[in-house]
């Protein structure tokens, strides 16, 4: 497996991709068909597109929040070996996803460093300096 680096860790879930755009597409085409020729069966396939659309949005914002909440855990069990996890809460998710990606050796700083800056997630992804790879997010 390639060595994750920020520059290579964004995930892109390509398979949940071209599955939206084609529920998408299909409600598109499906509410075309409904404008153009109105049927009780055309208005019935815009409903069908429309509700499979929304599942498949929602499958994925679920799967991401559960990860973040995964992630919090992962997080604070981490925090709590350096005596650090009532600090935790002053951080929002995001910066939280970001640390994750620090090693253990360079965390305790840049969660100073993330506390007295304000800095975001992005920020703390980039003073990253020992990557830890997340292979495992979906």
């Amino acid at each position: 497996m390639e060595r994750q680096t920020y520059a290579n860790h964004v995930h892109r879930p390509t398979a949940w991709l071209v599955t939206w755009l084609g529920s998408v597409t299909a409600l598109v085409l499906f509410a075309w068909s409904a404008y153009s020729e109105p049927s009780a069966i055309s208005f019935g396939l815009v409903v069908l597109a429309l509700v499979t659309a929304s599942t498949i949005s929602l499958v994925r914002v679920f799967a991401l929040r559960l990860q973040n909440r995964i992630i919090r855990l992962e997080m604070r069990m981490r925090l709590t070996k350096l005596g650090r996890d009532g600090d935790m809460d002053r951080l929002g998710i995001p910066q939280l996803v970001a640390l994750r990606f620090a090693s253990d050796r360079e965390l305790p700083g840049l969660f100073d460093r993330a506390l007295a800056e304000p800095l975001s997630a992005e920020q703390i992804k980039r003073a990253v300096t020992e990557w830890q790879g997340d292979f495992l997010r979906t």
